[in-house]
């Protein structure tokens, strides 16, 4: 077997760095199931399990001050974190897309104004609890539910669950190479399936770790790469 793509293993070789810098990203992957195509996917994927369930919510607040309004999602927050404190695997986080815990120092923790509605303000967060793969999935839900609406709120301070009970993973540029070592395995099977010598071309690995969501708590992650077998003797 003859494998062509060293431009694509080159490339891999010189990001080392850069997948190490990835690999504390964490990921927020829709809430709902995704109805994947599977003849859209490659050959080649691994089965995960997600890191934490996640749930959007968006804290209003329409008290008349500006600055009261401000202070009670504040204090909300605040409520919230201390909850998360005293109960195993629960946290709040933000960010779009890529999460990172929950900082009020930071400036870009910023709240917005609400367009429909006049005087009120409100922020999205997500709340979460890591999955203990010792409990089932729909306990953990129900325990993150709870989190939610338990949570002690100040003022005029609502909070409205947006969306469906999504997944979150950690850095999933860490699998990059189980990935790549499954391809090969999977590219010297074909070469043995063909019971001839050819020239297999590899290409696409340079293209970063993807994922579906495709089970309750399970991501299927993959490497949208492309191989072409060729010249066969």
């Amino acid at each position: 077997m003859k494998i062509i793509g060293l431009s694509a293993l080159c490339w891999m070789a010189a990001s080392v760095a850069l997948a190490q810098d990835l690999s504390l990203e964490e990921i927020v992957v829709t809430g709902s199931r995704v109805d994947v195509d599977y003849y859209e996917m490659p050959a080649v994927t691994i089965t995960k399990k997600a890191d934490f369930l996640v749930q959007n919510i968006r804290l209003v607040n329409d008290s008349r001050s500006s600055s009261l309004r401000k202070s009670e999602i504040i204090e909300t927050i605040e409520n919230l974190i201390k909850r998360s404190d005293s109960m195993k695997g629960m946290a709040l986080s933000y960010g779009r897309g890529f999460l990172e815990p929950i900082n009020l120092d930071d400036e870009s923790l910023l709240l917005l104004e609400d367009r429909q509605r006049v005087d009120t303000n409100y922020i999205e967060i997500y709340a979460k609890v890591a999955l203990n793969q010792d409990r089932s999935s729909k306990v953990q839900i129900a325990d993150l539910r709870d989190f939610i609406s338990g949570a002690k709120t100040v003022g005029r301070t609502e909070i409205i669950p947006l969306g469906d009970i999504g997944l979150s993973i950690i850095g999933p540029e860490q699998y990059r190479y189980e990935i790549i070592e499954k391809i090969a395995t999977e590219n010297a099977k074909v070469d043995r399936a063909m019971n001839a010598s050819c020239e297999i071309t590899i290409g696409g690995l340079e293209g970063r770790v993807q994922w579906e969501r495709t089970g309750v708590s399970e991501l299927t992650l993959y490497i949208p790469y492309r191989m072409e077998v060729a010249n066969c003797s």
